[in-house]
């Protein structure tokens, strides 16, 4: 049941960081979308990886106890740390972009970038 929870809310954490990526003008709130969506694909890849009843794979355990497998938790840290260093970079550009431009609207943006290479 638990896998179940997690899978749903994995699916709807990614639908809605996608949702706020397409829909939002705000260069920081579609980075805030993409973490979002980021953070659904980590839980969803959690609630895959559950198997009830396992065990650590440690030896001394009876022959045919389902062990816990550590590939996926060792994916989802991997994703967590470049997810993490991920959001630093595009959090420290888009200060630099609304610095350089005055505006985090990703349109006028990209309009005053468009603006600056014809010249």
């Amino acid at each position: 049941m638990a896998a179940q929870i997690g899978t749903v809310l994995g699916i709807g954490l990614v639908f809605l960081g996608f949702g706020a990526l397409l829909l939002r003008r705000s260069l920081i709130w579609k980075l805030l979308g993409l973490n979002v969506a980021s953070g659904g694909a980590i839980v969803f890849l959690v609630a895959l990886s559950h198997r009830p009843g396992a065990v650590p794979p440690l030896s001394g355990y009876p022959e045919g106890t389902p062990s816990a497998d550590p590939l996926p938790q060792a994916l989802v840290l991997t994703a967590i740390v470049i997810h993490f260093a991920t959001l630093a970079l595009s959090l420290a550009y888009a200060i630099s972009l609304t610095e350089r431009f005055h505006t985090q609207e990703t349109g006028r943006i990209e309009a005053a970038a468009e603006e600056e290479m014809e010249r």
